[in-house]
């Protein structure tokens, strides 16, 4: 999984709870009248909990109160993580043999899941993509599509770690390893919900579709690039109702006290950031070191992100469009005394830019570059001697394009910086992107050339999937799942006391990336694009680095999720609504 964002949650805790008293806004299924239309638009609607329906099928907080199962779980999860899926960046080739752990990978879900294995149609695409299709008996409803990726970042120094990164230790508590919280327990929790569904002679009306692909650590174009194509053919445009990959910033608490309880916010990814590799090429005349120009070609690179950072910067933007806005305007509601005291009138003053600003400078550079473009210079290269001049030089910077920009916008911003360096410099500039008429300057010297250009295609800010319950149905019943889902027991993460023994407020809003998930390449296949591991605050630690790990009860409670959707989705019809 890619660098994720937060609203931050984690603001200091203030007075008690002073939530107002008309907190579930959507009325019942039984009273709704489908015609109604608000008046004015709602603010931080909830829609009422969708209970599990009564199909004869065991209650998923079995996942947590068995422990025989627990037991179970936790050894598939150690099993998992012990085989090194690992990754590096522009892997081009599935038969590489740096991908054969994927193959003992795969032989080890066929020992993990036989019913799964005996049951769904398996297709493997561009080698190592796993396609599990499980076939409704009613080929009229839209299909579920449930994502997650096989592989995982590399480890540095081992003896770094607490445990040995490949072992799976399990410590009565916890999962250790690379990929235990990105993302094995996603896709080992799906392929359990599934064998355990089967073990109860589970037939879907509705047909399930799991998609994992195997490189999405390194831009997924061999593992999502190719499996989605194939359910765009098979099953066509906007053809799935809803679709849940890995991602989110899962269960945040904000307020809890003896008198009110918690208020658990659930923050489904809606929505991602695009994306910019700008690759910066110079070319100048070597030479002896001893006689060097004013600037040499490391000079003027160095000139040339030194402006970058420094002119045109990127402004923040938070506008009722955005998905933060209305996670604020949630919090503001549900959790008043916990907020800034400033949030409810900027909130309703209508200034997008002022609002994102004061929003930044309160919460941080996490919160800041959710709603805002973000400018790094990762990458730089040039020289190969100390008395030498450096013929050629290249750097890389990245961007991730904030949702009210495009790539672009991003472009034409760098041209129109480094043009006059280049031309100061005696540099003939070009730019080079796709569908963007090559260009370059009149000026300058054939044998000092700086070409721009893209590392990968641009990607634009991904659709907005909608979360407004008034209006999405599917929206409606997804979030009413996770309502009934985490209001359903207390958090077992804490010690029990006299707060934590109560259930929940369960609050869901939609939450935006500023990194891509595997999801990018599926945004043809629906509307409902949902990216939420649901982990508790606290429950998942050190993703992409040391130690990571994941608690089981987190774990098993990501399972109750996909559990209750599956059975609440699949004989659910829209069109009776």
């Amino acid at each position: 999984m890619k660098a994720l964002s937060i609203l931050g949650l984690a603001l200091p805790s203030a007075l008690a709870l002073n939530i107002p008293a008309q907190q579930f806004l959507v009325p019942e299924e039984s009273t709704r009248n489908p015609a109604f239309k608000p008046s004015e638009r709602e603010t931080c609607p909830q829609a009422q909990r969708v209970v599990a329906p009564n199909d004869g099928f065991h209650s998923s907080l079995t996942f947590l109160e068995d422990e025989a199962f627990r037991a179970r779980q936790a050894h598939r999860l150690s099993q998992a993580v012990q085989v090194p899926t690992t990754v590096g960046d522009f892997a081009e080739d599935p038969y590489d043999p740096a991908f054969e752990p994927f193959v003992e990978f795969q032989e080890l879900l066929t020992k993990l899941f036989p019913l799964v294995y005996s049951r769904a149609q398996l297709e493997h695409v561009n080698r190592l993509g796993l396609l599990y299709t499980f076939q409704g008996v009613d080929t009229t409803r839209k299909p579920i599509l449930f994502m997650a990726h096989q592989d995982v970042v590399p480890i540095d120094d081992a003896s770094d770690w607490t445990y040995p990164p490949f072992d799976g230790v399990i410590d009565g508590e916890w999962i250790w390893g690379r990929g235990s919280s990105d993302c094995k327990n996603v896709l080992i929790g799906l392929l359990s919900t599934l064998e355990d569904l089967l073990s109860q002679n589970w037939r879907p009306q509705r047909t399930i579709v799991l998609a994992f692909g195997y490189d999405e650590e390194s831009h997924g174009w061999l593992g999502a690039g190719s499996l989605a194509p194939v359910l765009e053919e098979k099953y066509g445009k906007d053809s799935f109702e809803f679709i849940l990959d890995e991602g989110g910033m899962g269960l945040q608490s904000l307020g809890s006290s003896a008198d009110a309880g918690e208020v658990l916010y659930a923050l489904p990814g809606v929505g991602e950031k695009g994306s910019l590799d700008l690759v910066l090429e110079l070319a100048v005349p070597g030479g002896h070191s001893s006689i060097p120009p004013a600037h040499t070609g490391i000079g003027i690179m160095a000139e040339i992100l030194y402006e970058l950072e420094r002119q045109e910067l990127f402004t923040a933007w938070l506008d009722e469009s955005h998905p933060s806005f209305g996670t604020l305007e949630c919090q503001a509601r549900y959790s008043p005394d916990h907020v800034e005291s400033w949030l409810a009138s900027k909130l309703e003053a209508g200034d997008a830019e002022a609002l994102a600003e004061a929003v930044a400078q309160s919460r941080g550079a996490a919160v800041r570059y959710t709603l805002q473009t973000s400018q790094a210079a990762d990458l730089i290269q040039g020289g190969v001697k100390t008395n030498a001049l450096p013929e050629k030089i290249s750097a890389v910077v990245n961007y991730r394009v904030a949702l009210h920009q495009t790539p672009d916008l991003v472009r034409q911003r760098a041209v129109r910086i480094i043009g006059p360096i280049a031309e100061r410099h005696n540099v003939s500039m070009s730019v080079d992107f796709p569908g963007v008429v090559s260009s370059g300057s009149k000026k300058g010297s054939s044998d000092r050339t700086l070409r721009l250009s893209p590392l990968s295609d641009p990607l634009v800010p991904a659709p907005i999937s909608p979360t407004d319950p008034l209006t999405s149905k599917v929206w409606a019943r997804f979030s009413g799942v996770a309502r009934s889902v985490f209001e359903s027991h207390p958090n077992p993460l804490t010690k029990s006391d006299a707060t934590s023994d109560a259930t929940p407020t369960v609050v869901v809003t939609g939450d935006i990336m500023t990194g891509n998930t595997d999801t990018r390449f599926y945004w043809s296949l629906s509307e409902n694009i949902y990216r939420w591991s649901p982990s508790r605050a606290g429950g998942a630690a050190n993703i992409h680095t040391v130690d990571e790990r994941i608690n089981l009860n987190v774990h098993l409670e990501g399972m109750m999720l996909y559990y209750d959707l599956i059975r609440s989705f699949d004989g659910w019809d829209e069109s009776s609504e």
